[in-house]
């Protein structure tokens, strides 16, 4: 790597500064012994994140699809459902670039603009990501735990409303940390970096750690657990009662574990900018495991919600069958939904 580099950013910036492989002075020192530079490695894992994207696709089109093909399914749940699928989409569009950024870590193609864009469009979809999840919490527990509000429930004007206000707030709350962004560029090398004061590194901190996987985090684990146990303590009949009582508790606890799974290591590397002994060189290699599983996880929770929200209901079940099949959609639902569902 070219030290020259120093005469073109203070050694204040350097050490403010953060590329997606974690310090920027380890960047300026990359050493390509490493074994996570091997060709094996990147391999590995641009094969894995591309298989996630190819699974994403299909499972998120197909929700999409069976939401807007049957008039039936447009419930206030689906439209949660809708709203994350759509979401996850645009996340899994990424994924050609993040392989592009494990071949080509040392130069950034997009130009200054896509390095703004890319902070701020990935960052908007990752709150609006948690934040509907959040929303979709809280649904299925006034749901189940509160029956006389399920008609005030169904409108889908007030869902349409939520979903609305999680966007704007998503886009507000990513704002402040994208002006901290920008591009580095020193002959064949070009950086999309943030650069962080004491100040902005407590923010970032607290609104990734704190608010979009704390918060949520308690959020989930809490309303679930009294899903759970308002579902074990329902009455049910001897014949199915128990075993779709026991399916939906099986499938909150698999929703608390993979948000808990997919974002840990995101919420370590936000952690890891805080403590100034992870900026010491001999960390690098530490930087680029995290970053690695936090990258592959990150996506793969956009193929996990079809399968947690979607596949658990036999109305979607039936309803992409009927997709893959060609089947017209029915007029009128012929589908049995049970807890997943409003």
């Amino acid at each position: 790597m070219d030290n020259t580099i120093y005469d073109y950013i203070s050694e204040e910036d350097v050490n403010s500064s953060f590329t997606f492989y974690g310090p920027m002075e380890m960047a300026l020192q990359n050493d390509e012994r490493t074994i996570l530079a091997s060709s094996g490695i990147k391999l590995t894992f641009s094969i894995l994140l591309l298989a996630i994207l190819v699974l994403s696709l299909l499972g998120n089109v197909s929700t999409c699809v069976v939401v807007i093909r049957d008039n039936s399914m447009r419930t206030p749940t689906n439209g949660y459902l809708f709203n994350l699928a759509v979401i996850d989409l645009l996340i899994t569009l990424a994924v050609p670039v993040d392989v592009y950024i494990i071949w080509q870590p040392d130069y950034y193609p997009f130009g200054e603009v896509g390095c703004y864009m890319h902070m701020l469009i990935m960052d908007g979809l990752i709150n609006a990501r948690v934040m509907t999840i959040c929303a979709f919490t809280i649904e299925r527990y006034l749901v189940i735990s509160k029956p006389f509000l399920r008609q005030s429930l169904a409108k889908m004007s007030r869902v349409y409303k939520i979903i609305a206000a999680i966007w704007i707030m998503s886009c507000a709350f990513c704002f402040p940390e994208v002006l901290t962004v920008e591009l580095m560029e020193k002959k064949k090398f070009v950086y999309c970096l943030t650069t962080m004061s004491n100040s902005q590194r407590i923010y970032s901190v607290a609104v990734q750690v704190f608010l979009i996987f704390m918060v949520p985090m308690a959020m989930i684990s809490i309303l679930y657990t009294l899903i759970a146990i308002k579902l074990r303590s329902t009455k049910r009949s001897p014949v199915t009662g128990n075993l779709y009582r026991e399916k939906a508790v099986r499938m909150l606890a698999a929703v608390a574990a993979s948000f808990f799974f997919c974002w840990s290591p995101m919420t370590v590397m936000q952690v890891m900018i805080m403590m100034p002994k992870y900026r010491q060189r001999y960390y690098y290699d530490t930087w680029r495991v995290i970053h690695y599983i936090a990258t592959v996880n990150g996506y793969m929770t956009t193929i996990v919600n079809p399968i947690l929200y979607s596949l658990m209901s036999r109305k979607f079940r039936q309803a992409f069958k009927d997709i893959f099949r060609r089947k017209k959609a029915p007029t009128q639902s012929r589908y049995d939904l049970k807890v997943c569902n409003t």
